[in-house]
C-alpha cells in the first residue's frame, strides 16, 4: 500500500533527494508546491531537531497527510559548530561561494579544518509525539570550491575516504553517504517497522 508524506520544504533539491532515496519503496513524497503551500515559519529552535519539528508541525496544520521536515547544516569543529543551524541564514543574500570563502577566512587561524554536515528529519502525524531521525557525515572544509553537483556548501565539503567533495559525488553516491541519506535511512527503517 502506497503511503504519502508531505515534505515541508521549498527547496526542490531536497525534494529530489528524498524522492530518489524513497523511489523503490511504497512511500511517496508530495512537495509543498504540489499542494500549493508555502513554508512560512520562523526557525527559532536552538537545534536542528527543534527546527525540523517546528516546520513539520506548521505544515501539518494544512494537510491530512503525515509531514516530514528536515533541518540541516554545516558545523565546523574549530568554530565550535558554527554556522550550524544558521548555515542557510549565514551571510543571507550572499552566494554559497561567498559564504564558503568567508568560512575559510574564519578558519584561517586554525589548523583544524574538520567539518560535518548534520541532518535532522522530523515526522509529525503518525504518532502522538514527533519522531526524529538524525544523520551526519564527517569531512573537512576546503578553500577551493570543487564539483558541479549538489547544492549549498557541497563544493567546499571534502570527504577524505572518497577523495571527493560532496559536489563531486554522483546523485547515487550522495544518496548512500550524505547526512540526509543517513537520516532518511533511519526514517525508512522506522517506517518499515510500523
Amino acid at each position: 500500500m502506497m503511503k504519502t508524506f508531505v515534505l515541508a520544504t521549498e527547496n526542490e533539491n531536497k525534494v529530489s533527494e528524498f524522492r530518489l532515496a524513497l523511489k523503490d519503496t511504497p512511500f511517496k513524497i508530495k512537495s509543498l508546491k504540489d499542494l500549493g503551500l508555502s513554508l512560512d515559519v520562523e526557525e527559532v529552535g536552538t537545534t536542528f531537531e527543534e527546527n525540523a519539528i517546528l516546520k513539520a508541525k506548521y505544515i501539518s496544520k494544512f494537510t491530512k497527510y503525515p509531514v516530514i521536515a528536515d533541518d540541516s547544516g554545516l558545523e565546523l569543529r574549530a568554530l565550535n559548530g558554527f554556522p550550524g543551524i544558521n548555515s542557510h541564514r549565514f551571510m543571507e543574500g550572499s552566494t554559497y561561494e561567498e559564504k564558503g570563502a568567508a568560512l575559510n577566512e574564519m578558519l584561517a587561524p586554525y589548523s583544524d579544518k574538520g567539518a560535518r554536515f548534520v541532518c535532522a528529519i522530523a515526522l509529525v502525524g503518525l504518532n502522538q509525539f514527533p519522531d526524529v531521525f538524525v544523520g551526519q557525515v564527517k569531512g573537512k572544509l576546503i578553500e577551493d570550491a570543487t564539483g558541479e553537483g549538489g547544492f549549498g556548501y557541497d563544493p567546499f565539503f571534502y570527504i577524505p575516504e572518497k577523495g571527493k567533495t560532496m559536489a563531486e559525488l554522483s546523485p547515487e553516491e550522495k544518496n548512500n553517504l550524505s547526512h540526509r541519506a543517513e537520516a532518511i535511512k533511519r526514517f525508512k527503517e522506522f517506517l518499515e517497522n510500523l
